[in-house]
């Protein structure tokens, strides 16, 4: 095999090559970190899903290991101030959730997601035919609030679109729970309207495909790198090589 002739041009474009793979690789082995962090985040889910429910009695002064928790309350609903959160779709289709306070004993409230209504602009809906009163025990998973900003609005705004907690204090006469006791579907729930929300999917996402498609990039360019520059070599050699005599 003929010695490779190193050119200035050549050495740049090797040292471009090893950089851009250097970066694939790089965002590949990211890529595998949040898999590991995605998969890590699945099992304490798991493990409290499957815990034994806990019972909510009061406001919670602490809500760490409290997320994705079964959890029983029992309480008194106020019906009069149930809100809906817009913007939310069940198989497709636009809707909203349907979220009332439930009154604690021990004091305050939690705001229960009781399901999906069909909203065909995802924001307004007749709520007198699913309303609710008088005591009850409610059962599901305790769920983070989609908190964010809105800006301000009405005292008492009906249809939220993330729930902002500094306007919910001021909407609400009584502490919140900072979590949704979300009411987990049931065989008999079957196509009843409010249509109780799946708890979520515990799935590992595109990450491991995203690696490996950044270690193929990486592969592709230092091969492909390769190949050209013996390519390029060879032909040199030929260009050059002498004449015999005839």
């Amino acid at each position: 095999m003929p010695p490779i002739r190193i050119t200035r041009s050549g050495l740049l474009g090797s040292l471009l090559v090893l950089g851009v793979a250097a970066s694939c690789v790089r965002l590949g082995i990211w890529q595998l970190h949040r898999l590991a962090e995605r998969r890590a985040h699945n099992a304490v889910v798991r493990a409290r899903m499957t815990a034994p429910p806990l019972a909510l009695q009061r406001v919670p002064d602490d809500t760490a290991g409290l997320a994705f928790r079964s959890a029983a309350a029992v309480g008194r609903w106020d019906d009069a101030r149930t809100i809906v959160l817009g913007a939310r779709t069940y198989r497709e289709d636009p809707g909203v959730y349907v979220l009332t306070p439930l009154l604690l004993p021990g004091g305050g409230a939690v705001l229960v997601n009781r399901g999906w209504l069909p909203s065909p602009d995802a924001a307004t809906v007749d709520l007198r035919p699913y309303g609710v009163d008088g005591a009850a025990v409610v059962r599901g998973l305790l769920v983070p609030l989609p908190t964010g900003r809105m800006p301000p609005g009405p005292q008492a705004r009906r249809t939220w679109f993330t729930l902002d907690p500094a306007l919910l204090a001021r909407q609400f006469p009584y502490p919140l729970a900072p979590l949704l006791l979300q009411i987990a579907p049931t065989p008999a729930s079957g196509a009843a309207l409010p249509r109780p929300v799946p708890p979520p999917e515990l799935g590992e996402g595109p990450h491991l495909s995203y690696a490996v498609q950044w270690f193929s990039f990486a592969a592709i360019g230092l091969i492909g790198w390769v190949v050209l520059v013996l390519k390029r070599n060879g032909g040199r050699e030929e260009r050059v090589a002498p004449t015999r005599p005839g």
